[in-house]
């Protein structure tokens, strides 16, 4: 296999990017972080979660996947 994957999901806060963080060390492997500082559903989403969850996601997992 060329190439593999691992993907973390959780809630804010749960630990995700310290599991990451470890299992990238463990594991020789290049750690890919979401990019969320420049993240213009952010702020929204913590207004009204409903509204912006998935647009949210959309941003994050668009910026994961062009990196």
């Amino acid at each position: 296999m060329k190439y593999r994957l691992i993907t973390i999901e959780g809630n804010i806060g749960a630990g995700k990017t310290t599991l990451s963080t470890l299992l990238a060390k463990q594991l020789n492997a290049r750690l890919v972080l979401e990019e969320f500082s420049d993240n213009p559903f952010l702020p929204k989403f913590y207004a009204d979660p409903d509204r912006y969850g998935f647009p949210l996601e959309l941003f994050l997992w668009l910026n994961v996947s062009s990196s």
